[in-house]
């Protein structure tokens, strides 16, 4: 059980760091990129998923199967947020990136940019709960 915890634990601290680099810098950096090039850029955005898809998967999967092993209030709390995490980038993130990867879109980069605080914020406040919860009742 620890090990699956520590598994899970490293995979949501990952995606939270992986998420502040994002908003800080690469979402920004989208911007600056040219508009003849950006749909092209766009397209090989798609390498990220690459990082992002196998971590993100691996915390599903693991925080599924310890909620169903030893479900626990806070870590229910935590699972909330994954599933807006989960929500948000099915609702948000995919389908505006599809869409720049046809034209650059300054709006459509802001929204892009605005609406992965929610993403950003749900990752960093699962660390937070995991760390409570690694340091108080395992």
């Amino acid at each position: 059980m620890n090990t699956i915890f520590l598994i899970h634990f490293f995979a949501t601290s990952f995606m939270a760091g992986l998420c502040w680099f994002v908003q800080i810098a690469h979402y920004p950096l989208f911007r600056e990129i040219d508009s003849k090039n950006f749909p092209n850029y766009e397209r090989k955005n798609i390498l990220t998923s690459f990082v992002t898809v196998p971590m993100m998967t691996v915390e599903l999967f693991s925080g599924l199967y310890l909620f169903y092993k030893v479900p626990d209030k806070i870590f229910l709390y935590s699972l909330i947020a994954l599933g807006v995490i989960w929500l948000s980038t099915f609702i948000f993130q995919i389908p505006i990136h599809l869409k720049l990867m046809k034209t650059k879109s300054l709006k459509l980069i802001s929204k892009l940019i605005l609406t992965n605080w929610i993403r950003t914020l749900g990752w960093t406040l699962r660390s937070a709960l995991l760390l409570y919860i690694l340091n108080n009742k395992i």
